[in-house]
């Protein structure tokens, strides 16, 4: 933390250094280092090689949906901003839609906002699309990000998360890899003349594979592209690069359908149902 924030403070005012700090320690804590600090130091996307035009600026664009236009700052300060937002909506509306473009970073690890706000007693859905790396079934021209999408549940005594990414390995574990000097699992990545790798150099130059190889993964990678890209105003596919990376932040009152107790309850029920065989 001290390493973290001394370095975030040459750049950031401390409430933002301290926004992303904790973003950045859940990634490295909970054991997603690619999304830890790694992403503080490494490549062209870091948090300190960035230089933002501005303050942040929430646009609201109807009284269930906003807009954060991040001025070039890091996606893990405006990460926090747009969950805070989505929140704020839902609680109020019942439904909060918080969507984000203009910043070149990672959001970091999407589970970091999901538990807090499922903590809110609210469901959470979050998309963030990224810069091209993955291609279409069967291409090699990446077309999409890593586009992951991930869900909150609210539930006792704690909230089930599922987060993934569309890509089979994300970009941050290409970094992660290519620090350390490790290679990445094979049938994850493609070189730029469409060979399978095991190099992260020769994967970064060329393309993640979609999760199952198959039209299925690359068409979640395009839904992604859509919702949390060109629905924002964000990139999508290299036809709005100005637009910088995005993403989509949702929240939802569970009493729109059901009374939350009752909800929370249920999805208990079917999560010890669905543990029973590890047991």
């Amino acid at each position: 933390e001290r390493l973290i924030l001394s370095s975030l403070r040459k750049k950031y005012n401390e409430s933002d250094s301290r926004l992303m700090a904790d973003v950045l320690l859940f990634g490295q804590l909970s054991g997603k280092t690619s999304h830890g600090i790694v992403r503080l130091f490494v490549g062209n996307s870091s948090i300190l090689s960035q230089t933002p035009k501005g303050k942040p600026e929430i646009i609201v664009k109807s009284k269930i949906s906003s807009i954060i236009i991040g001025n070039g700052n890091p996606g893990m300060l405006i990460g926090p901003l747009a969950m805070k937002e989505a929140i704020r909506i839902a609680k109020k509306e019942g439904v909060g839609f918080v969507g984000t473009k203009d910043t070149h970073t990672s959001s970091g690890c999407l589970s970091y906002y999901l538990e807090k706000i499922a903590l809110q007693n609210l469901i959470g859905i979050i998309m963030a699309q990224s810069p091209l790396s993955t291609p279409i079934n069967g291409g090699i021209e990446p077309l999409f990000g890593t586009n992951p999408m991930s869900f909150g549940i609210p539930s006792e005594p704690y909230p089930f998360i599922f987060d993934m990414a569309t890509s089979a390995i994300s970009f941050g574990a290409l970094l992660k890899a290519k620090t350390l000097g490790q290679k990445i699992p094979i049938n994850v990545a493609i070189d730029k003349y469409g060979n399978s790798t095991t190099d992260p150099e020769e994967a970064i130059q060329g393309a993640t594979l979609p999760f199952d190889n198959s039209y299925k993964g690359a068409g979640l990678a395009m839904i992604v592209e859509i919702l949390s890209g060109l629905w924002p105003g964000a990139d999508f596919s290299g036809l709005n690069e100005q637009g910088g990376w995005g993403n989509l932040f949702i929240a939802i009152h569970p009493g729109i359908f059901m009374d939350p107790k009752e909800f929370k309850e249920k999805v208990h029920l079917l999560v010890e149902k669905a543990k029973q065989p590890f047991e």
